[in-house]
């Protein structure tokens, strides 16, 4: 019942096909906490992808998910600092500006900042589904990367810092910078194994590890970074990334 609650106080965009045309830049998120969130819909994905190996995505398998919601937009610095107002000190000279997305934060501080606005960091089946790929061996808005098109922040184009979030144009949930701009932490414990005992229903990764999986590729990566299965890992206690962020999720059951 509290999630529901907590779910009416935020504004919801439920999930469907958006027809923004390319290279249109939308509004960046408002610099209050509570950003949009988009509602994701039950059901079955295809996830992973053979081609990326057991390390970086593969086997590709079946996964079922219940309904739940996840950010529009990456947090950016500005709301990171609503909370956690120390960061500004440390803000990256790669991803500096108010509306650009939060970096040099640990997997713990992302973590804590979920937790205290009511919500939680992705599972990484989440994080996979809300990418919006057919399957995960392709990217966010289909099969090939065209760095004539400016369909993310990466890839070919190897720039030299992130740009505003929504600077790209969203995928068919209307979610933003699920590729490049800069990774994001999900909740699991990253493990080259898993995938190959993963269970069907709602997977939430491995009980203990060393390392946390991260999701997305940045402005720094290559293209394949940026394919919807291709997942990579980091230390959870370092600050020292300036090309990890992160956004947040709510579970509705």
């Amino acid at each position: 019942m509290q999630k529901l609650l907590t779910a009416l106080l935020i504004t919801i965009s439920v999930a469907s096909p958006v027809t923004a045309q390319q290279g249109t830049t939308p509004s960046p998120a408002g610099d209050d906490i509570g950003q949009n969130m988009v509602l994701i819909p039950a059901g079955k994905i295809q996830r992973g992808c053979d081609q990326l190996g057991p390390e970086h995505g593969g086997p590709a398998h079946p996964v079922y998910l219940d309904l739940f919601m996840i950010d529009m937009y990456e947090v950016t610095n500005i709301q990171f600092e609503k909370i956690m107002p120390d960061h500004k000190l440390r803000r990256s000279l790669s991803s500096h500006c108010d509306h650009c997305p939060v970096t040099k934060v640990t997997w713990f501080e992302a973590a804590d900042f979920c937790h205290l606005i009511g919500k939680a960091l992705p599972s990484e089946a989440q994080w996979e589904k809300a990418a919006g790929a057919v399957s995960g061996c392709e990217f966010p808005w289909g099969p090939e990367f065209d760095p004539a098109r400016k369909q993310a922040r990466g890839g070919l184009e190897l720039k030299e810092k992130a740009t505003l979030v929504g600077s790209y144009s969203p995928n068919k949930y209307g979610i933003y910078d699920m590729a490049g701009n800069v990774w994001e932490w999900v909740a699991d414990w990253y493990s080259p194994q898993y995938y190959f005992l993963e269970p069907l229903y709602n997977p939430r990764g491995p009980s203990r590890g060393v390392m946390k999986v991260r999701r997305g590729g940045a402005w720094s990566d290559s293209i394949k970074a940026m394919k919807a299965g291709y997942r990579d890992w980091s230390y959870p206690f370092s600050r020292s990334y300036s090309d990890i962020g992160f956004r947040c999720a709510i579970n509705l059951k």
